[in-house]
């Protein structure tokens, strides 16, 4: 069975290539217009089709509802327009009088007329009681490629090749405007929803506003640097969405014309945009084969739909805002539950918290833990998860890569640590004798030895050949602890439960405690040696910042700044400058040469979870429990984007340049994992989606449906149509372990209908998922 995207529905086959799609004003209907002049209407409850319209002999360009979906008009490279009766799947009408091919047809509001637009130059009017025309609009010298009606129907509104658009009086048939000032030919026009502007936009790269009272153009829009396809204004007329060859799409003000966000992402031209109904997404389709779904506040490209194999020439938000139709030249129109913030990768999502993120040594792959038990590996560029690392009984706290990449290490609330293979997922060794949660992991720079703190008073040092630990270093309440670059020293760090809190500094070779630092007055949260290994800075809940030699055996600094809780620290890469985050959002950055604060970062409102530089120096990446990340500039302390709409907590993030992009992980407390683009220039911080996870994503192998509790009619329908097969849910207990084990991913599918419960085998055991 092929793999299916979370909140994908079932796609509609067609014998042709598809022109467009468009959704009827009720929602209970789609109508797709095909190259070989047929015409298909489908029901959208149950994506099963309902007519084949047939009558016209060339490509169907245009399709528009009546305004009570009783009714289509269609448009057609055989120079005709017609009317189809939607219940009955009549032609009521055929239109005929044009010269040349019928580009575009429009319903009127109050669903009396259709007016059509024609490559002949001219615009027509037709009664669609009794199939006569009532005008013809004349003043175009080349192709009227589109024609709309103003929201009020008093105006019709024509663009042609002739480089104009033309508004008429419906009434009287007469031209009130010739809209002139583009150089090149219009491609596309669109009437603000209030009504008071219609948008243009052309093959001289430009978008113009104009004044539908007054004929004025009040904007030109600038910035493309390729042809205009297609321009849509938000639904309360306060943005106007573009996009173009130049394989961009860019969101303006429209009282001030200014270019609010530029939306990159799409690899190849970009031929439709258009708004929710609630305005607060936008859809794009493109050359590329894609969808992408946009923040329209943020310029964060939310989802990229992928399944076509070829251009996607339409895309349509249904009326509810609640599904997105594609129409593609494979022949398909393509439906997605939008509600369900289906993403580019969605197959193999942690089912829990994601706590640590850390990129491997050849910053290819990413490897996650989560408080479902597992340890997932993912790759940079294509997000796909090659490894699932199963074994650990209770939630996975923290992991660790090794200097040369090919083992992972990892701590657990089940009191063990777990070393892995990172190339083929297999456990290598189970290290035990911790008697609390392990909450640190870290291999030796040399790689020969791991070490592990838990909750209690233990740090113990393990040999990565044998197994055997070599060192339990016992001392006060552990809240983490770090190797020195050398490897010569393990720092670990305490909390204060009612005692002084205490740095303390042992002897990686011997395990002999060299000296015991009663430094902060309160809690230390977090102790880091520099890029050097010639200083270590250390940071806690007494709200300063402390920074000591290379031994810890003297305080240089005492940085005071910070009024709250300091939970986080890390240096720039070349060591010159340290962030530190906390409580409430605080967030600092400090130049250590003239040890002062140079930056205070405000805009995050809760704890600073984990701060990081990008490897160049010149961001400070930022996440916090106020479900946000931030990007910061480190010559302005400018915010320079923020990403928000997380559902829960970003608690770790990943700075990540692979193959000369730069790329951000962040992992939540909802379980996603979401890798983002990263382009920044002198001017633009641009941040996109590149792919992301989401709970609930389907790739089952052999997969069987029937009998499936919790699955609706219309997902048995996707399944089937990608391969899946009807057998009693009961055989999957006797396939093999493969199919068992990945069938767990659908939770209706956990207990068979027997009753019994899943065999333990194949849940907590060591195992490995490859996909």
């Amino acid at each position: 069975m092929t793999s299916v995207q979370f909140g994908e529905l079932p796609l509609l086959q067609h014998d042709d290539r598809v022109s467009l799609c468009v959704y009827s004003p009720d929602g209970e209907t789609i109508a797709a217009g095909l190259s070989n002049g047929t015409i298909s209407v489908s029901l959208t409850s149950s994506c099963e089709r309902f007519w084949t319209l047939e009558g016209h002999s060339g490509i169907v360009e245009s399709i528009a509802y009546s305004p009570d979906s009783t009714r289509i008009a269609s448009s057609s490279h055989d120079n005709t327009a017609r009317l189809w009766d939607v219940v009955s799947g009549v032609c009521i009408h055929v239109f005929e009088g044009h010269g040349d091919m019928v580009r575009s047809v429009a319903y009127s509001p109050l669903g009396d007329q259709v007016v059509s637009a024609s490559s002949d130059g001219t615009v027509k009017v037709w009664d669609v009681e009794t199939g006569d025309c009532r005008h013809t609009l004349i003043g175009h010298t080349k192709s009227v490629h589109e024609v709309i009606y103003s929201p009020q129907g008093s105006q019709i509104a024509s663009m042609s090749l002739d480089h104009t658009v033309r508004l008429w009086d419906n009434e009287t048939a007469t031209c009130l405007y010739n809209l002139r000032g583009h150089t090149d030919g219009v491609i596309s026009i669109n009437y603000s929803p209030i009504g008071y502007q219609i948008a243009s936009c052309s093959r001289d790269n430009t978008i113009r506003l104009w004044d539908v009272a007054t004929g004025d153009c009040l904007h030109i829009l600038t910035g493309h640097t390729g042809s205009v396809i297609s321009v849509a204004y938000s639904p309360n007329s306060d943005q106007v969405a573009s996009c173009s060859d130049d394989k961009s799409v860019r969101l303006w003000d429209t009282t001030t014309g200014v270019c609010i966000h530029t939306l990159l992402g799409h690899t190849s031209r970009v031929l439709r945009v258009v708004y929710s109904p609630r305005g607060d997404l936008v859809a794009s389709s493109s050359f590329d084969a894609t969808v992408r779904l946009w923040d329209r506040e943020t310029g964060v490209c939310r989802q990229t739909l992928t399944g076509h194999s070829r251009t996607v020439k339409n895309v349509v938000f249904s009326p509810k805002g609640d599904r997105v139709a594609s129409s593609s030249d494979d022949q398909t129109v393509r439906l997605w539950d939008v509600g369900a913030e289906a993403s580019r990768h969605i197959s193999n999502a942690h089912l829990a918290a994601v706590v640590e993120i850390k990129l491997s040594p050849k910053g290819d792959c990413i490897a996650t833990c989560s408080h479902d038990s597992t340890v997932r590996i993912w790759d940079v560029e294509t997000g796909i998860c090659p490894l699932i690392l199963r074994g650990h009984r209770e939630p996975v706290r923290c992991i660790a890569y090794s200097p040369h990449g090919n083992q992972i290490v990892s701590g657990s609330r089940d009191n063990t640590v777990r070393l892995w293979s990172a190339e083929t997922g297999e456990c290598i060794r189970t290290f035990t004798g911790h008697r609390a949660s392990v909450e640190s992991v870290m291999f030796s720079p040399c790689g020969d030895r791991v070490a592990s703190s838990d909750l209690g008073t233990m740090v113990k040092l393990w040999d990565v050949r044998s197994s055997e630990c070599r060192h339990t270093l016992v001392g006060d309440h552990v809240n983490g602890f770090v190797y020195s670059p050398n490897g010569g020293q393990v720092v670990s760090y305490s909390f204060s439960f009612g005692f002084k809190p205490t740095v303390q500094v042992w002897d990686a070779e011997t395990g002999v405690l060299n000296r015991t630092l009663t430094c902060h007055g309160q809690c230390v949260n977090h102790v880091v040696y520099s890029p050097h290994g010639d200083q270590v800075v250390s940071v806690g809940d007494d709200t300063t910042v402390r920074i000591w030699d290379a031994a810890m055996e003297e305080c240089h600094q005492i940085l005071i700044g910070h009024n709250v809780r300091v939970s986080f620290v890390t240096y720039s890469p070349r060591g010159d400058q340290i962030a530190t985050g906390g409580e409430g959002g605080s967030l600092k950055v400090w130049d250590l040469e003239a040890e002062s604060c140079r930056w205070t970062l405000s805009g995050h409102s809760d704890w600073i979870a984990r701060i990081v530089y990008s490897l160049q120096g010149d961001l400070i990446v930022s996440s916090s429990w106020d479900e946000s990340v931030r990007l910061w500039d480190v010559a302005s302390g400018q915010c320079r984007a923020v990403i928000r709409g997380f559902r829960e907590r970003v608690n770790d993030i990943a700075w990540i340049e692979d193959s000369g992009v730069n790329y951000l992980a962040t992992g939540c407390s909802d379980g996603m994992v979401g890798m983002w683009k990263v382009e920044v220039n002198e001017d633009r911080c641009d941040v996109s989606l590149h792919w992301g996870t989401m709970r609930g994503g389907l790739n089952l192998v052999d997969a069987t449906i029937d009998n499936v509790r919790g699955l609706s009619e219309i997902n048995k329908q996707l399944l089937l149509q990608r391969g899946a097969v009807g057998e009693p849910i009961r055989l999957l207990r006797d396939s093999s372990r493969k199919v068992a084990t990945t069938i767990s991913v659908v939770s209706e599918l956990k207990t068979p209908l027997d009753g019994t419960e899943e065999d333990p085998a194949l849940t907590t055991s060591p195992s490995i998922e490859r996909w």
